[in-house]
């Protein structure tokens, strides 16, 4: 399991997500905390998967939506709608969590932490780097991209 650990470029954060885990993206203001959350989310989804009689995914992590995103701070609550136009909904949330599963793929799964500021390493892996813009102002807007 290849697992990626990266400090926010505000220093703020701590972030993590497993490159060939799919959809399993965590974040922390200390190392040591980072470490217990990514081991509490793999555990998660494992039991979610095994649940459902599902193979835990082995695969390469990749954007899920196709918009761009311009975006200051965004809490995880603002991303739920955008979730649920592509057909996931909550399979679990607890107060450092959310796991969102897709209704059109149910082998598809996404983990995020509940946080008011999700970082823009986290939205970057989530929109592709080319979609994900850090703006200096306090608005968010989607769009979709060019055909």
């Amino acid at each position: 399991m290849k697992i990626v650990v990266k400090k926010e470029f505000d220093g703020q954060h701590f972030v993590a997500f497993c490159e060939n885990v799919p959809g399993v993206y965590v974040q922390s203001e200390t190392r040591s905390l980072l470490d217990d959350r990514l081991k509490k989310a793999l555990k998660l989804l494992k039991h979610l998967y095994q649940q459902k009689n599902q193979n835990f995914p082995i695969g390469t992590d990749k954007p899920i939506f196709d918009v761009k995103i311009k975006f200051n701070s965004l809490a995880t609550e603002k991303l739920l709608p955008l979730f649920k136009k592509k057909n996931y909904h909550v399979e679990y949330r607890d107060k450092d969590s959310i796991v969102l599963l897709n209704s059109s793929f149910p082998f598809n799964r996404v983990h995020l932490p509940v946080t008011r500021q999700l970082s823009p390493i986290i939205v970057r892996k989530l929109f592709g780097p080319q979609n994900a813009i850090y703006i200096g102002k306090n608005h968010l807007r989607l769009r979709k991209t060019a055909p």
